[in-house]
């Protein structure tokens, strides 16, 4: 192993990092690190940061909730909002139809008006 790099250097080749142009301006060792940063950085702006701002928005929205609003639950039933407190909710899905979900369970407000 150290034989063979010793031989690469006496005859004057770089190692394959050095020869890419983030080796040139870093250095080999450093390039690494810089790269799996530079990934990082991408995924949390491409990825995580909407992600987390369109969940943050969307609890906002559920904390907002009141008696008539329309809503979508996780498992697409269109409803409208008979009671609410901090944990579940009744949902009216159709005449005497009353079913009590979870809280977390709606996905999506459809509109304010009662129908």
């Amino acid at each position: 192993m150290f034989v063979s790099n010793a031989y690469a250097q006496a005859a004057g080749t770089t190692p394959a990092a050095a020869d890419s142009m983030l080796g040139r301006i870093f250095g080999g060792a450093m390039s690494f690190p810089l790269m799996m940063a530079l990934m990082f950085g991408i995924l949390y702006f491409m990825v995580i940061r909407p992600q987390s701002q369109e969940r943050k928005k969307l609890e906002k929205a559920i904390d907002a909730l009141k008696k008539g609003d329309r809503v979508v639950t996780t498992s697409g039933i269109y409803a409208t909002i008979l009671s609410i407190d901090k944990d579940k909710a009744v949902l009216k899905i159709a005449d005497d139809v009353r079913v009590e979900f979870a809280r977390s369970a709606i996905a999506a407000i459809v509109s304010a008006e009662v129908k």
